[in-house]
């Protein structure tokens, strides 16, 4: 019995372990704090962030093999950010994934009534997204709390 319990525990653990892999530890000097110089965490969207986005998802296709990822998401709990570049063979996650996103994401300057088109030219130019595509999709859930989808097929 005492075995199972054990065996049990460690599973959970490994779980949850995996589970927070993506979330940023160290936050940035910028990122929103309250008068006790402590991260906010307001009841409203717009106290704790720090774009003008809660969730950022971007898929780029070159091909069936090779792909360009980005997850971010600013919860309640904390950020999470995750970026994979099949061409380059990278994979970030956490901390190294939000310092290398963060500039890029101070760039974007589209709201929720932004035309798909103006969307996609700007992530594109931020993104330093190669003509090659084949297709682009961002998916983003914006302070206001409107969500849109953003596609380009070539």
């Amino acid at each position: 019995m005492k075995l199972k319990f054990i065996l049990v525990i460690s599973l959970m653990t490994v779980i949850l372990y995996g589970c927070n892999k993506d979330e940023v530890k160290d936050m940035p000097a910028n990122a929103p704090a309250d008068q006790n110089g402590t991260q906010q965490t307001g009841d409203t969207p717009t106290d704790q962030v720090t774009f003008n986005f809660l969730e950022f998802s971007l898929d780029v296709d070159y091909s069936e093999t090779e792909s360009y990822e980005v997850e971010y998401e600013d919860k309640k709990t904390g950020i999470e950010a995750k970026l994979e570049d099949d061409r380059k063979n990278e994979k970030l996650q956490g901390d190294e994934a939000y310092t290398k996103l963060e500039p890029l994401f101070k760039q974007l300057n589209f709201d929720s009534t932004t035309p798909n088109d103006e969307v996609i030219d700007q992530v594109i130019k931020v993104f330093n997204i190669e003509d090659n595509y084949q297709s682009i999709e961002v998916d983003v859930e914006f302070v206001d709390g409107n969500e849109k989808e953003f596609k380009r097929i070539k």
